[in-house]
């Protein structure tokens, strides 16, 4: 009991001394502070530290700021604008044509130079490889891609994009090289609210070979595009001014008889004759419909002239032929995962007015970036 009545004792002294150090630091401090009293030296560094707060409060706000008085990269805004070239090397992982296997293995590998013009107008040629042991061992160049068209943004919210391809290829038999070769396609998209942007496209395939032999399906093929996606940009991004993140959904529409004619040219690089048959008796299979959808996501980081990007994407099929019974499934249940990444550089070439000082005269000089 006499324990229990020292331990009140004890507490009693700690209360009692902590209330009076605490009246004594009280009594100490001024009821209020008067920053007029502050010295010269303090107030400018009272002001220096304010405005570090605030620039640093600023630049964390413009990391997310998505409106237009975004600081813009002039490099890219005017190389976008300008007549340029771009070198660059695309990859992909998987083979696919509408989440269909075309019977390629391994990756491949696309590079490629493109010209642009100011007006909008483009051309590009690509030689394409791949790592399937069996086309490796047929030809050194397996793929030459030649495309030409135009596109423009009109408003800062219309795209619009039409051209033509042509694909030689140097595998496979002399007709399998000329089936579907040829490539119009037209495609357009409207930004409708803060980088919400719904697009649509076609495209039309046809064969170089006009035998009347040739079935149909193998003279011509078509697919309607839809997709919508948005744009989220984070600015001064580890060297960038703006690094897009873009995730978008895509619905294919079409028929599958270019990933069957592409079968067709692996099998016999292969040497499958009765595979060889079984896909030319399939091929003529005659069908239009919901093909594929594909989810993704769009990154790209930009810095100056150069260029980084790469789009996972999950392929979900539908309506899959099956070649050993010719009969189609509508589910089935079939996810194949996906890469398409590559880089590219930009050189600009444009005119710098520049003055004579001996003569006075200006004279137009043509600079690389």
């Amino acid at each position: 009991m006499n324990g229990f009545k020292g331990v009140w004792v004890l507490i009693l002294l700690l209360f009692a001394s902590n209330t009076l150090w605490c009246q004594a630091i009280t009594d100490s401090i001024p009821s209020f502070i008067n920053f007029d009293s502050l010295s010269l030296d303090d107030k400018a560094l009272l002001t220096k530290y304010k405005d570090v707060f605030e620039d640093d409060f600023h630049d964390f706000l413009d990391i997310f700021n998505d409106s237009p008085k975004s600081k813009i990269d002039t490099t890219v805004y005017d190389m976008d604008r300008s007549s340029h070239v771009e070198v660059g090397l695309d990859f992909v992982s998987s083979n696919l044509i509408n989440g269909r296997l075309t019977g390629i293995s391994g990756v491949a590998f696309n590079p490629s130079v493109s010209y642009y013009h100011k007006t909008g107008l483009y051309f590009s040629i690509s030689p394409g490889f791949y790592t399937d042991p069996a086309i490796v061992k047929a030809t050194d160049v397996p793929l030459v891609n030649l495309s030409a068209g135009y596109q423009h943004t009109f408003f800062k919210r219309w795209f619009l994009g039409v051209g033509y391809s042509r694909s030689i290829l140097t595998y496979g038999s002399t007709v399998s090289r000329r089936l579907l070769d040829n490539t119009l396609s037209l495609s357009t998209s409207v930004d409708i609210w803060k980088h919400i942007i719904i697009g649509a496209g076609g495209d039309i395939y046809w064969s170089s070979i006009h035998s009347r032999l040739l079935p149909e399906t193998e003279k011509f093929s078509s697919q309607i595009v839809l997709n919508v996606r948005k744009e989220f940009f984070i600015y001064k991004f580890i060297g960038a001014k703006v690094f897009t993140i873009t995730p978008a959904l895509n619905f294919y529409f079409g028929d599958d008889n270019r990933a069957i004619s592409k079968q067709l040219g692996s099998t016999e690089v292969k040497g499958d004759s009765a595979t060889k048959k079984q896909i030319t008796k399939v091929i003529a299979n005659n069908y239009f419909g919901f093909l594929d959808i594909e989810p993704s996501v769009a990154i790209e980081w930009r810095i100056r002239n150069l260029d980084i990007y790469a789009t996972p994407t999950l392929a979900i099929p539908f309506n899959t032929l099956d070649t050993k019974t010719d009969n189609r499934t509508l589910n089935p249940k079939i996810y194949r995962f996906y890469i398409q990444a590559g880089i590219k550089y930009l050189f600009c070439v444009r005119k710098k007015r520049k003055a004579n000082k001996a003569s006075g005269v200006v004279k137009d000089t043509l600079n690389v970036y």
